[in-house]
């Protein structure tokens, strides 16, 4: 029989591979995330329910991998698989398959996944001899209930095959909006393969691939540090999705105008690497931003600006004419404005600077608010965490789209060929 490997939400298989042939699912955990997971194998054969011979189901306790649904379809969208390509992979599934995709629709599978009750499915899918096409049409195909939904029994075939090549992210995407499964884990169990010696632990618990990576390029090391902490507090089960600059010897890129020209340099060797550039909310980091965004900038390239806040349009000023409240986006609003600050916190206007047309200030007392923030181990309910927050919605979302772009065009590439080729 060989040794099984499964991914799943509950007992819901969504994926599963024989030996050496399997899809690698290590980019949805962290290393932390090991566990012991229920493995199902079939026992001594019985009468089912119905009076057909079915199987006793055995269940060991051994070690895989687990994480809340919820968290892997963060990683899920970083990977650049978000609900749009899922739906773009039905779409193509659907015309490689010879299937109508409106009597049969992405929202008739969704609304199916949604209603399926996952809690209640039994593990017991067989002996296990047979390939995932028989699986689906015999297993998946009635417990969805597609069966009652309107397509004739030709139609359904080719439905059945085009579901079987459904990638297990789409799956899961679906299945977060079931309410018995969004909060369940999802779990890898590869025990069997290991112990087999078909694989080895570091095929499964590793680092998240380069390729998949984000380098996170700011203005100096303070920006890097705090956003890197926001991620470490906030984001724990996606923060290894991102990269500093290595600030070790000294950061090297500090002032706008080096980041500039760091990213010209990025672009005239057409790095390989997902780059995110991130300029302060600032007078200058304003300016540079559209000044970066001029430059004919790579898919793997992208450059923002921390994000306009309405807390930002009050703050309260120092200046020669005393203190008053303006706003200070564009202006003023470096990353130590994001994290928590007293009542009488102000920015101070220092200069002004004739080559963009504006005043530069600078937060006063920013190192303060930015050594408390970086000495934080934990979240705590006693610091408000809501700006911080934002900034790394922003990158989150940004380094989503730049994956999306590519998945969706490698979905597209994948079966426009297969179909020029028939």
């Amino acid at each position: 029989m060989g040794s099984m490997i499964s991914l799943a939400v509950g007992r819901l298989e969504v994926d599963w591979g024989k030996n050496n042939g399997f899809v690698d699912h290590s980019a949805l955990f962290q290393s932390d995330d090991t566990a012991q997971i229920p493995y199902y194998y079939a026992g001594q054969e019985i009468e089912g329910a119905d009076g057909a011979p079915d199987w006793e189901v055995i269940t060991e306790l051994k070690e895989g991998l687990s994480k809340p649904l919820a968290q892997v379809i963060e990683r899920i969208n970083l990977l650049g698989h978000t609900h749009s390509v899922c739906d773009a992979e039905f779409a193509a599934l659907a015309e490689f398959n010879g299937f109508d995709a409106t009597t049969f629709s992405f929202s008739d599978l969704r609304e199916a996944l949604a209603s399926i009750d996952v809690s209640s499915l039994s593990p017991n899918y067989g002996e296990g001899s047979e390939d995932f096409g028989k699986f689906f049409r015999r297993q998946i195909l009635p417990r969805l209930g597609l069966k009652a939904s309107g397509p004739g029994p030709m139609e359904l075939g080719c439905i059945a095959e085009g579901m079987e090549n459904l990638s297990a992210y789409t799956i899961l995407h679906l299945l977060a909006e079931n309410p018995t499964a969004r909060g369940l884990n999802v779990q890898w169990a590869f025990n069997d393969v290991e112990d087999g010696g078909w694989a080895k632990r570091s095929d499964f618990v590793k680092p998240v691939d380069q390729s998949s990576r984000f380098l996170i390029v700011t203005e100096g090391s303070s920006d890097a540090a705090i956003i890197g902490n926001g991620f470490r507090l906030l984001r724990p089960h996606i923060a290894d999705f991102f990269d500093f600059v290595d600030m070790e010897e000294g950061y090297p890129f500090t002032g706008t105008g080096n980041v500039f020209r760091f990213v010209q340099g990025l672009i005239s060797i057409r790095v390989l690497n997902n780059v995110i550039v991130v300029y302060d909310n600032d007078a200058e980091g304003a300016a540079n931003f559209e000044r970066t965004r001029q430059l004919n900038l790579p898919a793997n390239l992208a450059v923002i600006k921390l994000p306009e806040l309405a807390c930002f349009k009050a703050f309260t000023t120092v200046g020669p004419n005393g203190r008053h409240l303006e706003n200070i986006n564009s202006r003023a609003a470096a990353i130590e404005c994001y994290l928590d600050l007293p009542a009488d916190a102000a920015v101070r206007w220092s200069s002004y600077n004739a080559k963009i047309g504006a005043y530069q200030g600078e937060l006063v007392g920013k190192e303060k608010y930015a050594r408390a923030f970086l000495d934080l181990r934990a979240r705590s309910t006693a610091y408000r965490f809501d700006n911080i927050a934002s900034v790394l919605d922003v990158i989150v979302r940004t380094a989503t789209n730049m994956r999306e772009k590519l998945m969706a065009e490698t979905f597209a590439d994948l079966y426009s060929g297969r179909l020029e080729s028939l």
